[in-house]
């Protein structure tokens, strides 16, 4: 994934990257991520993702 892919989702009104597809979080995006175990569900928030490296976004398929 390439960083402008990225920020082109966040414009778009997308928070987080769940199993390589965009979700936009309803309510309190903080509420949702402590509902949820990230690391087992494949969950990136992707204003996180602005902080990657180019090579971690290669890794990741969106």
């Amino acid at each position: 994934m390439k960083r402008n892919e990225v920020e082109d989702l966040i414009e778009q009104g997308y928070h987080v990257l769940q199993r390589g597809g965009p979700v936009k979080v309803k309510g309190d995006l903080w509420y949702y991520l402590e509902e949820i175990d990230e690391e087992d569900t494949g969950v990136l928030v992707l204003t996180d993702m602005l902080r990657f490296s180019d090579e971690e976004l290669e890794r990741v398929r969106g």
